[in-house]
């Protein structure tokens, strides 16, 4: 009589081979990466958040918070956030909201939240900074530097960001999106 089942050879074999699969699997969908992607999900979420509650004060009051006359929010932010080099090229000196945020912003971002427009939470769920950039009466830019391969290599991702004082300026070069200096903007 022959006993049926299997040896521990054909176990082990079926066990190495399922082992290199998995590997392959992990390999091909690279979870890393999808948490980078998530993460960029979560910074342009709330980079359009903070655009929208611009246009909405701006709307509500014909002016952006930074240049109401006499409320904190406007001592010097308008100088701050004048452009550095001329308008045609689209670059414009940059502040910081979120983490690490510039003290001369936090006061425009409190006139948000208290005007209503922005969540008191806002900048509790974001563990990057987030670029604000304004050349004009009525122009507004809101930047983040996305994590991910994929959204650095996005077509929308095609401003440079430069040194300190941060500086932004058109194009970004493979390189540059490589080295992830590049940001990506809604205006």
């Amino acid at each position: 009589m022959k006993d049926k089942g299997f040896t521990l050879m054909e176990l082990l074999i079926v066990i190495g081979v399922l082992g290199i699969l998995a590997a392959g699997l992990l390999a091909a969908i690279d979870p890393f990466e999808q948490l980078k992607k998530a993460r960029d999900s979560n910074y342009r979420s709330g980079a359009i958040e903070l655009l929208q509650s611009l246009q909405r004060y701006y709307a509500n009051h014909g002016y952006f918070p930074w240049r109401a006359g006499g409320t904190t929010c406007a001592t010097d932010n308008t100088a701050t956030l004048a452009p550095a080099v001329p308008v045609a090229s689209l670059a414009a000196a940059v502040v910081k909201v979120g983490t690490n945020q510039d003290a001369e912003i936090k006061s425009c971002v409190d006139d948000l939240i208290a005007d209503g427009e922005l969540k008191a939470t806002f900048s509790q769920g974001l563990n990057t900074t987030i670029y604000l950039s304004s050349w004009g009466k009525t122009d507004v830019r809101v930047c983040f530097a996305p994590e991910s391969k994929s959204i650095r290599n996005d077509g929308q991702t095609n401003l440079h960001l430069e040194g300190t004082p941060e500086l932004v300026t058109e194009g970004c070069s493979a390189d540059q999106k490589l080295a992830g200096d590049c940001i990506q903007c809604f205006q």
